[in-house]
């Protein structure tokens, strides 16, 4: 399943390259990472606040205690990067750009 995703999302990526302009494609790929993100906190809240863990056999608990915690460091390092990367992430999001100029975008 995984690699259909994986195979799906490089084929929508191919597809951007080719018809939209860097800009134009750098806000797409970065709401859809964020969204991603918000979704995937979302899960782990969810596993977090499940009250059904005491059915659990030892090897799920460990699987879901592993999943909870690098997805919590992921979390946090995520809006971590946010708070570091809130101006040029404000300015890709909501600025008016033109489409003339995207050689002269910064990638610093």
């Amino acid at each position: 399943m995984e690699l259909y995703i994986i195979t799906a999302l490089l084929i929508v990526y191919f597809i951007t390259v080719l018809s939209v302009s860097e800009h134009h494609r750098r806000k797409i790929w970065t709401l859809a990472f964020i969204t991603a993100f918000t979704l995937t906190a979302v899960a782990i809240f969810f596993i977090r606040g499940n009250t059904q863990d005491v059915m659990l056999s030892t090897n799920e608990f460990n699987w879901y205690y592993f999943v909870y915690l690098f997805g919590m460091v992921a979390i946090a390092l995520g809006l971590l990067n946010l708070w570091i990367y809130r101006v040029p992430l404000w300015n890709l999001l909501f600025s008016k750009h033109n489409d003339d100029n995207d050689d002269d975008i910064d990638d610093d």
